[in-house]
């Protein structure tokens, strides 16, 4: 759902947007689920150790 504020809309018609907002059910909300990607990126070192070589490269 999108809801467009004009520049020039009184303080009323904010709170009246967030207020239709809070009232939505939450399976009509969407959003991101970050822990649907959590631990799923495989990287070919360790983390410490690529650290250190990259830091090394900066010197």
């Amino acid at each position: 759902m999108v809801i467009r504020i004009k520049k020039d809309a009184p303080a009323s018609a904010i709170d009246e947007a967030l207020k239709t907002l809070a009232n939505q059910p939450k399976t009509a909300r969407k959003g991101f689920d970050p822990k649907k990607y959590a631990g799923k990126i495989k990287f070919p070192a360790d983390g410490l150790t690529y650290q250190k070589q990259v830091r090394d490269e900066w010197e």
